[in-house]
C-alpha cells in the first residue's frame, strides 16, 4: 500500500519546541531538532530534557508507521516505556538529527528504536520506545491545525553564571533554585517548573499542565514527561556534589502509568537517590496526582564527577 504521509499528524509539543518530522515507510520517521539557549538547563548545558517531544515522536511512531503501511490501519498508540541512554555530549548549538525504526509490532503493542547523532554524525542519545494500542479518541485534528499551535519563544529564562556554579556545592546550588536567589534555567522555565524542597538527595517539585503540552488524546504528551522527569533527576543527582562537581545524565527510563489530563491538577515531582557511590548515582522519580495517583515511575542512573565534566 502506499502510506500518505501528508496526513502524519504532528501535536502540539512537537511543533512546539520546533521539532521537524518526516516519514519513511515502511518503518521509519526521521526527526530534526535545532538546539541552542532556549533549550539550555540551569547550568547552560543541552541535556535529554532538551530533546523531550523529539524522543516522543521516534519513541513511538515507528511501530504505529510500520502498522499502518502493513494493515491499511492507523491505530492510536501511546507510550508504555521510553528508555534514553547518552554518548557523546549533546552540542551547545546547531541541529540533531535522527531516524527510529519500528523493531516490532502486532496489534496491540510495537517497539522502536532510535538513534540521534549531532552534526557531525556523533552518537548523543539512544531511545528505544514500547508503545501499546489504546482506544482513546483523538482531541486534536493534527495535520493544518498544527499551524496555530504555538512555538516556544525566542527570549528565555537565564541560566546560572559559570563562576557561581564552580564555587557553590550542589545542594546551594539547586537549595538556591527553590528559594529564587539562582534562575532555574531556560527549559526549567519553559515547562514553568517549581522547586519547592530540596534536601542531599531529594528534590521536590511541580509542574502545571500547559496546553502547549497536550498530545492527542488531551493528556502531557509522554516526551514532556521525559524533559520533566529529568531536569528534576538531575537536580537531585546534583545535590550529591561537592564545590566546582558536575552530574551527567547516562540513562533513564520511564514507566508510563497513568495520563495527567491537560487541563488539570498539578503535577507532583519528586526524585530521591536510591545508591549513590563516588562515580554514579541510581534515582528513582515519580510524577503525580495530587491525590496520589502515579502518572510515571522513572528509573535514572547518573555520574558523577568532582569536577567539571570533560576537564578531568
Amino acid at each position: 500500500m502506499t502510506l500518505d504521509t501528508s496526513t502524519f499528524p504532528i501535536d502540539r509539543p512537537t511543533t512546539y519546541t520546533g521539532v521537524g518530522v518526516s516519514v519513511g515507510p515502511p518503518d521509519s520517521v526521521s526527526v530534526t531538532q535545532r538546539v541552542g539557549p532556549t533549550f539550555f538547563d540551569h547550568r547552560g548545558q543541552v541535556t535529554i530534557s532538551a530533546l523531550g517531544a523529539l524522543s516522543d515522536i521516534v519513541g513511538a511512531a515507528p511501530a504505529g508507521v510500520a502498522r499502518e503501511y502493513a494493515t491499511g490501519l492507523r491505530a492510536q498508540g501511546v507510550l508504555a516505556q521510553l528508555t534514553a541512554s547518552t554518548a557523546h555530549p549533546f552540542p551547545h548549538a546547531g541541529q540533531v538529527s535522527g531516524v527510529g525504526r519500528s523493531m516490532h509490532f502486532d496489534d496491540t503493542s510495537g517497539l522502536s528504536s532510535a538513534e540521534i547523532v549531532d552534526e557531525h554524525g556523533n552518537l548523543v542519545m539512544h531511545l528505544t520506545g514500547r508503545t501499546i494500542v489504546v482506544g482513546r479518541t483523538p482531541v486534536d485534528g493534527g495535520g493544518a491545525q498544527t499551524e496555530a499551535f504555538p512555538t516556544a519563544p525566542d527570549e528565555h529564562e537565564p541560566w546560572i553564571d559559570g563562576d557561581v556554579l564552580a564555587s557553590t556545592s550542589g545542594l546551594d546550588i539547586v537549595s538556591g533554585i527553590a528559594a529564587g536567589t539562582l534562575p532555574r534555567g531556560p527549559l526549567a522555565g519553559m515547562h514553568d517548573l517549581r522547586v519547592h524542597n530540596v534536601e542531599r538527595g531529594a528534590v521536590h517539585a511541580t509542574v502545571a499542565p500547559s496546553q502547549w503540552m497536550t498530545n492527542f488524546i488531551g493528556s502531557i504528551q509522554g516526551g514532556v514527561l521525559l524533559s520533566i522527569a529529568e531536569i528534576v533527576t538531575g537536580l537531585a543527582a546534583q545535590t550529591l556534589t561537592d564545590v566546582g562537581g558536575q552530574y551527567r545524565m547516562l540513562q533513564i527510563t520511564l514507566d508510563y502509568l497513568r495520563s495527567p489530563a491537560v487541563p488539570g491538577p498539578v503535577v507532583q515531582v519528586q526524585s530521591d537517590v536510591v545508591r549513590a557511590g563516588r562515580r554514579l548515582a541510581s534515582l528513582e522519580t515519580l510524577l503525580t496526582g495530587e491525590d496520589g495517583t502515579v502518572y510515571v515511575r522513572a528509573y535514572a542512573s547518573v555520574q558523577l564527577f568532582s569536577t567539571p565534566a570533560g576537564q578531568q
